[in-house]
């Protein structure tokens, strides 16, 4: 299977989360851009920094991941384009990657998928990407669901050049 990768905007996501990024309109401040969400009250924030290879091409998505009981933010520190994939769950609640929606972010964009959202992992496309990462974890295996795929995913990027 094969999926185009798309830019990134904030109305494509919207039914999987939030783009956080800056605006045209002068307003220096966005109060509540993004759902943040801590389903158990004993699960700690986990801010996490992260650094990433870019990716070797072509560029596969082997596995999907969700956070059933946290949002999961992912903010880039210096710039670099990543990709960004969800899909919504099939009747067994697992990813239906038959619905998978493939997105380039700028590096000027930050992610935040909601709390359940089937997604990629974190895949970098160009210069190694540096980030912030934050979710609610208890450290226990309720904090991430990863899904290895029965068959990879080849994404076909637009033109990466300048990235």
């Amino acid at each position: 299977m094969s999926v185009k990768a798309k830019p990134l905007t904030a109305e494509a996501l919207a039914p999987f989360g939030q783009v956080l990024m800056g605006y045209e309109t002068g307003v220096e401040r966005h109060e509540f851009a993004a759902s943040v969400e801590n389903l158990r009250a004993h699960a700690k924030p986990n801010m996490t920094f992260m650094r990433g290879a870019v990716a070797a091409l072509p560029v596969t998505i082997k596995a999907m991941e969700r956070h059933d009981h946290s949002n999961q933010i992912f903010v880039p520190m210096n710039g670099t384009r990543y990709l960004v994939a969800v899909c919504p769950a099939d009747a067994a609640g697992g990813p239906d990657v038959s619905k998978i929606q493939v997105f380039v972010a700028e590096g000027s964009q930050a992610v935040n998928f909601n709390a359940g959202v089937w997604h990629a992992p974190n895949t970098v496309l160009a210069t190694p990407g540096e980030f912030i990462m934050l979710r609610f974890d208890d450290g226990g295996p309720e904090d991430t669901d990863l899904r290895t795929l029965d068959a990879p995913i080849e994404v076909d990027l637009p033109d990466l050049a300048g990235g």
